[in-house]
């Protein structure tokens, strides 16, 4: 606390009034007065959720804050920042606090009463507004309902935070959505802090009424140092980590010229994922032995298999019950008399899957599941690792090969396609384009988002034409095991498939 109010007194500012959101016992509002950040007169208010705190709280009137100091026992999302907070005086705003590092859905689990309103802020849509992408901290929510509240009396806002929160909030301003004139990070050390080991900063936000979109936050190393380590770009397609890295390679922002698909979601891994044993039968997670259709089982990899690139021999298998999602699951019971049998004896695995998205759907429902899925070639990369590996897969067993749905794949007929595109995917540029966007401590590094982001066109352009057709003829051979199969005519051709943005059958978006 004292190092960020240290860090605050060296811009020189003071202010006239102070608000402590979640101030907990109080320690942030008593640093902010001995720490002089505050004129003299300064009126305080600080909101406080819990009992026990608040009452601590109460005792910093005894640290001559006087009448000038209110506290309230109450949720910040109770209070409505424009009109319910009295100020006897106008003058400059300073937000400060520590906000809880915890998720909506963690408090939901934990019946906390201190979850936001459900308003989907951010105009999410699709699964993103019912799954993951809605279910932001709530930090994140106490960010949004300041500015958006506060506007007016156009406050200086630092509060400590998750970097990604930080980042969610910059994204949000730069659609024009937040006013925020300006804004910068100073990385923490949380596990020295806090004892977490997450990514945090102290982030802070000039608001003005008058703001025009947000260009460039600059990021400094910790809370001493002077000069940003680097700058974050903020661009209409979104942020880029390195604004410097990225303008040598910003020939490669633009337009994915097929879908990026996620792979299978069932959340049901004990019944649903299998394991080839030696002798070709399979045990699920359990350690059963599992004996069903082999139609409806395909080989399986997940995000770890393809960062290491473990793709020569697959140990792993799925059981897939639909070809598209919604697709009726009741004529298995007839079709595939072994597998119904199996996934009834297991359906309290099903019930117990708590996601909206299962709702109302047929029994033993999978999602990211389409034609796409079946078609037998595969550009493969991991979202969750930070080192970006874009694998070429063909057809296992003759069956053509699942993933989980931390994997993002683009869906191939032609091998000479999925190889051409896989090399310039591994390509220096390519590299240095997504490390130059992306933000490694995010959840998932690589997102659908930043892959649609990606030009094949521009890869092409910096690509050497002869390395190019060497290495995607190469690896067309290793998924044909045919090395008679390919030629330079269809290596032409394929590539003028791809830059002229003619995707071939599996490349089309289905719904």
């Amino acid at each position: 606390m004292k190092e960020v109010v240290a860090c605050l007194r060296e811009s020189g500012k003071r202010w006239d009034r102070l608000l402590e959101p979640t101030c907990g016992v109080g320690n942030f509002i008593l640093g902010a007065v001995e720490g002089h950040l505050l004129s003299d007169g300064a009126k305080v208010i600080g909101i406080e959720l819990q009992q026990r705190h608040f009452v601590k709280a109460c005792c910093l009137n005894e640290h001559a804050l006087g009448s000038q100091f209110d506290l309230f026992n109450t949720s910040i999302f109770n209070v409505d920042l424009s009109s319910q907070l009295e100020w006897p005086h106008k003058g400059k705003l300073l937000v400060l606090g520590n906000p809880p590092w915890v998720t909506n859905s963690e408090l939901g689990a934990l019946s906390s009463d201190n979850v936001p309103t459900k308003r989907n802020l951010k105009n999410l849509n699709g699964l993103d507004a019912i799954t993951g992408g809605s279910n932001f901290d709530i930090a994140e929510s106490i960010w949004l309902k300041l500015i958006d509240e506060l506007k007016d009396e156009e406050p200086t806002i630092a509060m400590l935070c998750k970097t990604s929160v930080a980042r969610n909030i910059i994204e949000y301003a730069s659609r024009g959505k937040l006013p925020i004139a300006s804004a910068l990070i100073r990385k923490i050390d949380a596990a020295k802090w806090f004892g977490a080991s997450v990514d945090a900063c102290l982030f802070v936000v000039e608001v003005s009424r008058n703001a025009h979109a947000l260009s460039q936050v600059p990021v400094f190393r910790d809370l001493k140092s002077t000069s940003p380590e680097h700058v974050i770009g903020v661009l209409d397609r979104g942020l880029i980590a390195d604004q410097r890295s990225y303008s040598e390679v910003r020939i490669v922002e633009g337009s994915f010229p097929f879908q990026w698909r996620q792979g299978l979601k069932h959340d049901a891994a004990d019944v649903m994922e299998l394991t080839w044993q030696r002798d070709g039968s399979l045990r699920n997670k359990l350690g059963e032995p599992v004996h069903i259709e082999s139609d409806f089982v395909y080989p399986l990899l997940k995000s770890s298999d393809v960062a290491h690139a473990r793709t020569t021999r697959i140990e792993r298998a799925v059981i897939v019950t639909q070809t598209f999602v919604g697709e009726s699951t009741t004529p298995l019971s007839t079709n595939a008399p072994r597998l119904w049998a199996y996934l009834q004896s297991h359906s309290q695995v099903f019930e117990r899957r708590r996601s909206s998205i299962y709702q109302g759907k047929p029994v033993f429902s999978i999602f990211g599941i389409g034609p796409y899925s079946f078609a037998p070639f595969k550009v493969v990369v991991s979202g969750m690792y930070k080192s970006p590996k874009f694998v070429a897969i063909g057809p296992y067993g003759q069956r053509p090969v699942m993933m989980d749905d931390t994997c993002y794949f683009v869906p191939f007929e032609s091998a000479m396609e999925c190889a051409i595109t896989a090399t310039l995917l591994n390509s220096s540029p390519c590299r240095q384009f997504l490390e130059s966007t992306m933000f490694r401590d995010g959840k998932r590094p690589i997102t659908k988002k930043l892959l649609q982001r990606i030009s094949l066109d521009g890869l092409a352009e910096l690509a050497s034409s002869d390395e190019l057709r060497n290495q995607s003829t190469d690896l067309a051979s290793h998924l044909l095991h045919d090395k008679a199969a390919t030629n330079l005519e269809s290596w032409d051709a394929a590539l003028g498939s791809l830059t002229l943005k003619q995707p071939s059958l599996w490349g089309v978006d289905s719904p």
